[in-house]
């Protein structure tokens, strides 16, 4: 955690207090990872960060016992499921902490109404605003060991994704290929593979297809989408593979499409605006003869999924030395294949260090 930032994050925004509710941001500012979190979303694990003061944490009785391991906040309280209420509690250590008549920023997005509710009866004298943002800007930029995690997790799917491909062959059915790299992925670490996504033939155009019992069939597009956790933090890889020897124009497809993913990599650099880079990615289509159909190129990877900055249009935010950022240009022929390329890049001071070995995806693997 990037505690020196996080906090000056918060002198600025005027909130007297965070109380984070989500797995991604309660893990960042405790150190520890409670699963059941997502698992069961009403087995709550609150965590309140004052702007001045020490910061407390409200969990399950039973989930303490696990968060003691790896938790860096010493102040943590534990209600009782089903008899107690962690809203209650949580109201209880505000009031304790001189915070009821506050500023308190909630994560609106990811604490059901119900509980807000609940929290603004308990706090009538405190003002609840939404803290997505201060979050956000704070987990954009990772740490140094953040990096080596992303960077290691990213790389055990790559290798386990290019070893399937290698042992995979003409004729086996699409889950056989997502099981060896399922089987690979928690091999080299990961805790749970987050998702899966793998479709060759007709079904390669679908972005999120459900490995199944489709065979590989030669003249076919294989394209899928690969995510591991790897303590807390996610891989996000995606590669395209061809079943027996390309076709002149699928290999003419996949060049232009990786020629696209070269030029946005290369103009990755600190000051460029996120926007600016979706557009220069945009252009890279236009330039190779592309349709280009996305509504972002790419995201902020982390302990979430889609963490800030998106690469969409318009958006404002500059990009930063410290910030990791999955690119994924992709192009989706109707009824016919899909293709795409997925890799991680971090930003550096003086341009962009790709993570994955995104020089290796020049060439699509061939499955005999």
């Amino acid at each position: 955690m990037n505690v020196e930032r996080f906090e000056a994050l918060l002198a600025e925004s005027g909130m007297d207090a965070v109380i984070a509710s989500s797995l991604e941001n309660v893990s960042y500012l405790s150190g520890a990872r409670m699963v059941m979190q997502r698992l069961i979303p009403d087995r709550l694990a609150l965590l309140l960060w004052p702007a001045d003061g020490d910061p407390a944490i409200v969990v399950c009785k039973g989930e303490d016992v696990a968060c003691r391991d790896d938790c860096q906040i010493e102040d943590m309280r534990s209600y009782t499921e089903f008899v107690d209420s962690p809203v209650d509690l949580l109201a209880e250590v505000v009031a304790e902490k001189g915070l009821s008549r506050g500023r308190l920023g909630v994560e609106t997005h990811s604490l059901p109404a119900a509980y807000v509710n609940h929290l603004r009866k308990r706090l009538p004298g405190a003002t609840l605003v939404d803290c997505a943002d201060l979050l956000d800007r704070t987990r954009m930029i990772k740490t140094r060991e953040e990096i080596e995690a992303l960077a290691a997790a990213g790389r055990a799917t790559e290798r386990a994704i290019r070893r399937a491909f290698k042992r995979a062959s003409v004729g086996e059915p699409e889950k056989k290929v997502a099981d060896d790299i399922t089987a690979a992925v928690t091999a080299a670490g990961a805790d749970v593979l987050n998702f899966l996504f793998l479709g060759t033939g007709m079904r390669s155009f679908e972005w999120h297809a459900r490995p199944g019992a489709t065979r590989l069939e030669a003249g076919h597009v294989l394209h899928t989408d690969v995510a591991g956790n790897f303590v807390g933090y996610w891989s996000d890889l995606a590669r395209t593979a061809f079943v027996g020897a390309p076709s002149p124009s699928q290999r003419d497809t996949y060049d232009r499409l990786y020629q696209t993913h070269v030029e946005t990599l290369n103009a990755i650099r600190p000051g460029l605006r996120a926007g600016d880079l979706y557009s220069i990615c945009q252009a890279a289509y236009r330039n190779v003869g592309l349709p280009f159909q996305m509504a972002h190129i790419g995201h902020g990877l982390g302990l979430g999924l889609h963490e800030y900055p998106m690469l969409k249009p318009a958006a404002d935010e500059v990009l930063q030395p410290g910030m990791v950022l999955c690119i994924e240009p992709a192009y989706l022929d109707p009824g016919v294949a899909g293709y795409h390329i997925e890799d991680l890049v971090l930003v550096t001071g003086e341009g962009r260090e790709v993570l994955t070995d995104y020089q290796r995806a020049h060439e699509a693997q061939v499955i005999s």
